[in-house]
This record gives C-alpha cells, sequence and structure tokens, in this order.
C-alpha cells in the first residue's frame, strides 16, 4: 500500500465495483477517457482486467481512496507493459467530487517513483485529447515531456481524435524524486 497526506492507493477490492462503475460511467469523467460503461457486468470486467494485468505483470491500477473517511475517489496505473523495450502507458481518473483539489498530482508522485523503483520500466508514455487541458497541466507538473501530437490515430464516437503524446523516462529526475517506501506487492 501506497500512502499520502491524503490518500492511500491500494489494491482493487470487490467493494470497488460500484464507485468504479459511477465513476466510468460518469459522462465528466469519460469525456476524455478511452472507455466507459453502460452496466455493472461490462464494469466487471474491467475490474478482472486489473488483476489479469497485475497477475501477468504487465501492468498495475490501484484504487484511490482518501484516508480521512476511506472513500474511494478514482484510480491511477500504468499497463502494456512491454518487457523486451521496458515502456508502458499511464493512465488515471477522479470521481468529479474530487476534482480541482491537488489529489491526482499527490497519487501520481507516489505511484510513479513506486513503479519506477518496483519494475524494469524505462519509460512512461501517457497520451491526452488536445482538449483536455487539466491532464496536460498535471502531466508537465509531473515532469513528463511533450513528443508530439498523433494525428487522427484513435476512433472515438465514430470519428477519429488526436492525441497529445507526453512521456516520462526512468532518467527524468521527476521519475526519481520522492521516492517513498512502499509495503505494495507487485
Amino acid at each position: 500500500m501506497l500512502e499520502t497526506p491524503r490518500l492511500r492507493l491500494r489494491h482493487f477490492s470487490e467493494t470497488d465495483l460500484e464507485p468504479v462503475f459511477a465513476g466510468l460511467s460518469d459522462p465528466r469523467v469519460v469525456a476524455y477517457y478511452g472507455l466507459s460503461y453502460r452496466t455493472l457486468d461490462e464494469c466487471r470486467e474491467q475490474m478482472a482486467w486489473y488483476k489479469a494485468i497485475e497477475g501477468a505483470r504487465t501492468g498495475l491500477w490501484l484504487a484511490l481512496e482518501t484516508r480521512s473517511t476511506g472513500c474511494f475517489a478514482g484510480a491511477i496505473g500504468m499497463y502494456g507493459l512491454d518487457p523486451e523495450h521496458q515502456c508502458a502507458e499511464f493512465g488515471y481518473w477522479l470521481l468529479p467530487e474530487f476534482w480541482g483539489r491537488g489529489m491526482m498530482h499527490e497519487a501520481a508522485r507516489a505511484f510513479l517513483p513506486h513503479v519506477y523503483a518496483s519494475l524494469p520500466l524505462h519509460r512512461l508514455l501517457a497520451q491526452v485529447e488536445p482538449p483536455n487541458h487539466r491532464s496536460t497541466r498535471l502531466l508537465k507538473r509531473l515532469g513528463f515531456q511533450y513528443e508530439g501530437l498523433s494525428r487522427e490515430c484513435e476512433r472515438k464516437d465514430s470519428h477519429f481524435i488526436s492525441l497529445e503524446n507526453y512521456s516520462l523516462l526512468r532518467s527524468d529526475p521527476a521519475a526519481r524524486a520522492g521516492l517513498c517506501p512502499s509495503t505494495l506487492q507487485l
């Protein structure tokens, strides 16, 4: 488990199904997110995926909960770990009631050094839809470097969208900053 002053980053449990569904079915949360769910059964598949990638050691997603109340707040993770190239993709989301408080920045400052210290990881990629200014600001604050625009590289809602690419390398100072002790087992 990772802890920050306000958050606990922990493995997902069965009790997280409903709050994960609440987040990943909320149009505000999924406006710039790559997936959304209409039913709890669809969301169960997402929860199974979180466990499967961890078991395969190709990723790690953690639930975020507030330390003060134990309320589920969102998720942070990395996935698609390529063992040969030592790269993966970074992602995150928060329930709207936690937006604008710096919580994802706080969570990422614990999560990123942890995954770099725990895994054979050289590079994390984060892809952001250009209108998602909050996410762009967060990545820059975390030390991710802008690499360019992938033009019309994905389909969403029956049209093509472009994605901005940001990366963080193990050698970047931000990847090493704030190393925190952890009892989280990978």
